[in-house]
């Protein structure tokens, strides 16, 4: 019987993104998916600037950025087809380094992932094979798995397992761990849609159409690809909803905003698909040494687009943990952060999809009325948009951070990243920190870094440690200076996500710091 150190169950996009992180780590890997193939209907559409960065540490952004498109704005435009507002994300600061939002196609992100995975030898991928049964134990996992075409079976051995298997997770459900439900099941029609390429001018920006009677979304993605969603009436006639006629009567009135020439019987219908939008959110991301990630955890209405960006930072939350445990760095107790971190993150993330989708989806008419009445006063009054939020800090409160020594609201926050075009010794800001902690002391004496070295348990940072004073290239765009001063920061510990564990002013920094390497050491140190 084969043992491995991870058998990653599902190799979707998030199973897959799973897979390249964990190798790249130097485990060794299985990976039981039941179908052979990539799906080639696009799905999740949305990646944050947080996955970009993600992308960036994983070696594959340079590959992504040929399959992304930013997305630079957003109108709102009432029932009557007036614009209530329009707003620029052109000028939004790009705190990680990309772009907050842009669009892809899913079926290429993910031939981008399972090409990167054919370069690793500790991958072993069983394609067309499923888990039938699980055994889920402190230290060590059996599973049991058939090859659909041939009724063949194997039994293997895991020290750790990651579910990656969908909304209808076999491992979630094996492990008898429930869910909690939000309430807030919407059904709407999701339409793919390939535009004529002899339409050669292409309007990209992006719409909420705020229609009570028909709230309606109307989404560019890349190339001739169009997203659209309508949402369901109870009147509706389910059984023609999804025709080819019903969706182009939806879709005329709006068509000509990609360009007034369409002819609305050209085109290609790739998908109309009813879906049911849920939120769903697992009591726990770990049982023993099984751990679920992606829609197996989570499952979100899709208006902030997160649904998928989440699953891969569960990924990346969990890769840096299970590596420092695997390696004997850390105590087995931080991988319980995981599921604390990760449950606090969705459960924002969830919460807020609702509540977005409640304002631009209300069929209610006063609250229409209301909602598109505040949209006319923030177009006057640009102030007014500072209640909507569009740009997001994904901030921990709880799990692996300083709750108590030096509080400071960028406890917990993803430390901003340099402009990426700016390197020392040819790597960005996140290579640069390396994937262990990294302490940052930021525009003080040089001389400090003999008192620092004396600290106990420095150990931790593996000499990363620098000082970057008003001269040094990370610190030319102005970005981390504005950062540390509206935070009063002078020195700071990264975890190897980026996020910040813990930080301090100038004064007494050298207790300071002690005081957070001992406060850390006491948390991950086996």
């Amino acid at each position: 019987m084969k043992n491995y150190d991870l058998a990653i169950v599902g190799f979707g996009p998030v199973g897959a993104a799973a897979a390249n992180m964990f190798a790249e780590s130097g485990f060794n890997i299985i990976v039981v998916e039941p179908k052979y193939d990539i799906w080639d209907i696009p799905r999740a559409v949305h990646f944050d600037g947080q996955t970009q960065r993600i992308f960036q540490s994983m070696g594959i952004f340079d590959q992504i950025q040929e399959i992304i498109d930013p997305i630079l704005g957003v109108n709102f435009i009432n029932r009557n087809g007036k614009e209530l507002l329009s707003v620029s994300f052109e000028s939004h600061p790009k705190l990680n380094g990309y772009y907050d939002g842009v669009m892809f196609n899913q079926p290429k992100f993910e031939e981008i992932l399972r090409k990167n995975v054919s370069k690793y030898s500790n991958i072993e991928l069983k394609l067309g094979w499923q888990v039938d049964k699980l055994d889920c134990n402190i230290d060590s996992n059996l599973l049991e798995i058939t090859n659909n075409a041939t009724n063949q079976t194997e039994s293997l051995t895991s020290t750790y397992v990651i579910a990656a298997d969908g909304a209808d997770s076999f491992v979630r459900k094996n492990l008898n761990i429930k869910m909690h439900d939000y309430k807030c099941d919407q059904d709407w029609v999701v339409v793919d849609y390939l535009l004529d390429k002899k339409y050669k001018v292409l309007n990209k920006s992006r719409y909420q159409i705020c229609d009570y009677k028909r709230p309606t979304t109307l989404l560019p993605i890349t190339n001739n690809h169009i997203r659209w969603e309508f949402k369901i009436n109870p009147e509706d006639d389910l059984e023609q909803l999804e025709s080819e006629k019903n969706i182009r009567s939806f879709m005329e009135p709006h068509i000509w905003r990609l360009n007034p020439d369409i002819d609305i019987n050209s085109g290609t219908l790739i998908r109309s698909s009813k879906y049911s939008f849920h939120g769903l959110l697992v009591d726990e991301f770990k049982i023993n040494n099984c751990f679920l990630i992606g829609d197996a955890a989570h499952q979100t209405p899709p208006f902030l687009g997160q649904g998928l960006c989440q699953g891969i930072k569960d990924s990346y939350n969990l890769c840096w943990k299970l590596k420092g445990v695997n390696d004997g760095i850390y105590n087995k107790k931080i991988l319980d952060t995981f599921s604390i971190e990760r449950r606090e993150i969705n459960d924002f993330m969830i919460r807020t999809a609702i509540k977005q989708g409640n304002v631009i989806g209300t069929q209610n008419m006063v609250k229409a009325f209301i909602r598109d009445t505040f949209f006319s006063i923030a177009k006057i009054f640009p102030k007014a948009l500072s209640a909507l939020k569009f740009q997001y800090s994904w901030k921990l409160n709880h799990g692996l951070i300083d709750k108590d020594l030096f509080p400071n609201g960028a406890n917990g926050v993803i430390i901003p990243q340099p402009d990426i075009n700016i390197r020392v010794d040819n790597k960005q800001f996140d290579q640069y920190l390396g994937e262990s902690f990294s302490l940052i002391i930021l525009d003080e004496d040089e001389t400090l870094i003999d008192d620092i070295s004396n600290i106990e348990f420095m150990d931790i940072f593996k000499n990363n440690i620098h000082i970057f004073n008003s001269k040094h290239p990370f610190l030319k765009d102005g970005r981390l200076a504005k950062w540390s001063r509206e935070n009063s920061i002078s020195a700071a510990i990264i975890r190897p996500d980026k996020h910040i564990y813990g930080c301090c002013d100038g004064v007494d920094i050298i207790k300071k710091i002690e005081k957070l390497v001992k406060n850390l050491h006491n948390e991950v140190n086996t």
